[in-house]
């Protein structure tokens, strides 16, 4: 049976306002000079977001992961993603590595008293996540990718949920791609933070975002 170590939730509320203005009165119109073309209005230099509100459907093909397979850790899946403004290709490999839970790290995490006890003489997992774009998409500000790893009895590791920091020594969090995360061959890396034992590490990590699937037939999975 999987246990969960410690567990944060963070429930925010964000307000957004938008401010109407008021310019001078309009004035007599003036004849554009010959020779001239009057400009209506500034062109926009921001890129739309077509992904912002709806998702669209992520197609596999050649070049793509095919469902259900199984690779080492240190392989490179390739697979189907979107951010807000386009979808392509998106690069994904796994690494895993372990080390004991400082006490000074437990401290620093966002937990109750009680939580941090539960996490004394644990380990701590570093599951790193490097991104590749593949073909230049805009995946400026993604979010990293869903990944459901395994322990070696088959459960599940701990792990802190929440919208507060979760960095400790040797595996600091990035939120979301760089701005510059839109370029063929750029890279984002992440480090996810998973809480265990020796005992029973990770020892496989999965990926089953559409189109693949919450099966072991039509995820995609990376293993010892």
């Amino acid at each position: 049976m999987s246990k969960w170590w410690g567990i944060f939730v963070v429930a925010g509320a964000f307000a957004l306002g938008a401010a109407g203005c008021s310019g001078p009165a309009a004035g007599p119109s003036l004849p554009t000079p010959a020779g001239e073309t009057a400009v209506a209005g500034a062109t926009s230099t921001t890129p739309p977001k077509p992904y912002l509100t709806s998702t669209p459907t992520l197609e596999l093909n050649d070049r793509t992961t095919k469902p259900g397979t199984k690779i080492k850790f240190g392989e490179q899946a390739v697979v189907p993603f979107n951010s807000m403004y386009e979808k392509g290709l998106l690069g994904i490999t796994i690494t895993v590595d372990s080390a004991p839970a400082p006490d000074a790290d437990i401290d620093n995490l966002p937990l109750k008293d009680e939580d941090k006890a539960k996490l004394r003489g644990k380990m701590f997992f570093f599951v790193r996540v490097k991104m590749v774009d593949m073909d230049g998409a805009n995946f400026k500000e993604i979010f990293p990718p869903t990944l459901f790893p395994r322990t070696r009895s088959g459960g599940f590791p701990g792990v802190l949920i929440g919208g507060a920091s979760t960095d400790v020594t040797g595996c600091e969090s990035e939120s979301m791609a760089p701005s510059d995360f839109s370029t063929p061959g750029a890279v984002f890396e992440q480090c996810e933070l998973f809480f265990g034992t020796s005992s029973d590490p990770i020892v496989a990590v999965a990926y089953a975002q559409k189109p693949y699937e919450d099966t072991s037939s039509r995820e995609v999975t990376w293993r010892k």
